[in-house]
């Protein structure tokens, strides 16, 4: 094989690595942004929690300030019961004294219907606080794993770049410009092996003698993706498979 094709192969290798670096960096993002959003549905989770609590202690304390009030009044009606002149007054007191009965003990009933609820709601905010807090504690904890292997990959990918430019170097101007155009153009590999008798990144089909001449060392260019077709392990003539 040509010198300059060994090192285009050298120079693949090497942007093959960088690639693959590249998606694992762009995974640890993603892979962040998928903690946090759990986190925050337990964060959620728990806030609702809290806020059901809440207005729970509010209809409880309004239950319970409405039967004392209740309580007072009813004193109040009991100590006018005997200021009553006559049988129509007496019987709308007595009214007064019932109905104020009667809440205080639909009050009760509520009271204890709050209580139970409530029993159940903090059980289920306790443990929505300790799902919040240990989903957070671990999102933390992965969060800064995470960093760290990012950084390890940044150093990882500062000494490819390096390797690359070692390589680069060393790769006539023409080629490697040609090299360049064929990678930016995002067709993958630059290099690739003759196929079936066919270009293997395009499957253009090669003429025979430059299928003869690729399989004795030399490369060719492709004329309709530019890449550069070689001879490879796997490299087979057209309908012989081989």
């Amino acid at each position: 094989m040509e010198d300059n094709l060994e090192l285009l192969l050298g120079l693949q290798e090497i942007d093959g690595r960088i690639d693959r670096l590249n998606r694992e960096m762009d995974e640890i993002p993603r892979e962040k942004r998928i903690h946090e959003r759990e986190m925050e549905s337990h964060r959620e989770a728990f806030e609702r929690e809290k806020q059901k609590s809440a207005e729970l202690g509010r209809l409880k304390e309004q239950a319970t300030s409405d039967r004392e009030a209740t309580l007072v009044r009813l004193a109040e009606f009991k100590n006018k019961l005997l200021e009553m002149k006559t049988n129509e007054a007496y019987r709308a007191m007595m009214e007064q004294i019932k109905y104020a009965e009667k809440k205080i003990g639909e009050l009760d009933i509520r009271l204890l219907e709050l209580m139970y609820e409530e029993e159940t709601v903090e059980k289920v905010l306790e443990d929505a606080r300790r799902t919040f807090e240990r989903n957070s504690a671990r999102t933390v904890k992965r969060s800064e794993i995470l960093d760290s292997q990012l950084e390890e990959m940044k150093e990882r990918m500062a000494d490819l770049l390096e390797e690359r430019e070692e390589v680069s170097s060393t790769i006539g101007q023409r080629l490697l410009d040609r090299y360049e155009r064929v990678r930016g153009a995002g067709k993958g590999l630059v290099v690739v092996g003759l196929v079936n008798g066919s270009c293997g990144g395009c499957h253009t089909n090669v003429p025979p003698q430059t299928v003869v001449e690729i399989s004795q060392g030399k490369s060719f260019p492709c004329p309709i993706c530019g890449r550069f077709i070689i001879w490879t392990e796997g490299s087979t003539f057209a309908g012989s498979g081989r």
